[in-house]
């Protein structure tokens, strides 16, 4: 991971509460080979939605890229839905190209 993870820390405990998951694994995402990125506005926010293998299953993470000290801000951290992990598949499938 090139750029600094950076997060609310009540709304990591939050997020571990709910999904189970901690904002200091989302690297696992973001580090993956096989990533899926698509862009969002949420809140007026221009925000990236990563999809990705995480702890063997799909997981799904939700950031906003802070371009100021190049830092990537972690929102959420969940497991994707049966529809985006139907999406992901297809991605896998039909549009993925290998960087090497």
């Amino acid at each position: 991971m090139e750029m600094e993870l950076i997060w609310d820390d009540n709304k990591n405990s939050i997020n571990r509460l709910k999904h189970g998951l901690d904002f200091v694994d989302a690297y696992l995402v973001l580090d993956s080979p096989y990533r899926l990125d698509i862009t969002v506005i949420r809140n007026g926010e221009k925000r990236t939605q990563s999809f990705a293998y995480a702890f063997g299953k799909l997981a799904v993470l939700s950031v906003v890229q802070t371009v100021r000290k190049e830092k990537i801000r972690i929102i959420s951290f969940r497991y994707a839905s049966r529809i985006e992990t139907e999406m992901y598949y297809d991605w896998l499938e039909n549009d993925y190209e290998d960087p090497q």
